[in-house]
């Protein structure tokens, strides 16, 4: 009895379902949350403050939902070293994470400065910032950012070569999607912004890495997109 060749190229139901099991929930809630927004029943601030408690729920939650996607690649015999070979630790790693977050970060100020958005999110010095972080909030940044971009650089674009363009136009719109609850502003930022610069980098970077991509998300997530906001105000 022959086994199942492995899977290395994902179809596009591969990546509908997928998209379902990791953002389906994220999806609802922020539309939930952009519909209260617009009814005046809730406040950004108020959709972008998160407990200790929140941060170790969402954690949680996004254990579940990975442990359900891998185990749709299992059934699907994907071969999972087709992302696992693209990540990996080199003496690099540290500039590059740096570097990528600050080429994403200021190309997210340029947005909201030509939007007019720069000073409707002002942020806290990084003084006023440091005691609101803790652990809850690293470990859960450190998650995400493996969650959403091994998502949008691996799993998105573990598509034939004919059909990246196609994948990563998509995982634009699903970046927006769940983000939302920031305000339709800040979605198509940090979904369009965002997700290309990222994509080009990726795409470019030779050999190519997730690993930085990971950690460039995850300190985005504990200190915000931004870096002009810490010195201009």
């Amino acid at each position: 009895m022959t086994s199942r060749q492995q899977v290395t190229h994902l179809k596009w139901f591969d990546i509908l379902i997928l998209t379902v099991i990791m953002f389906g929930e994220g999806i609802f809630n922020s539309t939930m949350q952009y519909l209260a927004l617009q009814h005046q029943t809730r406040t950004i601030e108020e959709n972008l403050t998160f407990s200790t408690f929140a941060n170790y729920q969402a954690l949680a939650m996004q254990l579940v939902w990975l442990s359900f996607a891998i185990f749709y690649l299992v059934f699907r015999n994907f071969d999972f070293s087709v992302i696992k070979q693209k990540i990996k630790l080199t003496p690099w790693l540290p500039l590059q994470t740096i570097g990528f977050f600050l080429i994403a970060a200021l190309a997210m100020d340029i947005y909201y400065y030509l939007t007019y958005q720069l000073t409707l999110f002002p942020v806290p010095s990084m003084f006023q910032l440091l005691p609101n972080i803790d652990l809850s909030l690293l470990l859960y940044s450190l998650l995400n950012g493996f969650y959403e971009e091994v998502f949008f650089l691996g799993i998105c674009l573990a598509v034939k070569p004919e059909y990246t363009k196609w994948a990563f136009l998509y995982s634009l719109l699903v970046r927006i999607s769940f983000h939302t609850y920031q305000g339709i502003g800040a979605a198509l930022g940090i979904g369009l912004v965002l997700g290309t610069v990222f994509y080009l980098i990726y795409k470019h970077l030779k050999p190519q890495n997730l690993l930085p991509f990971f950690l460039a998300h995850a300190i985005a997530d504990v200190i915000g997109l931004t870096i002009l906001s810490y010195i201009l105000y």
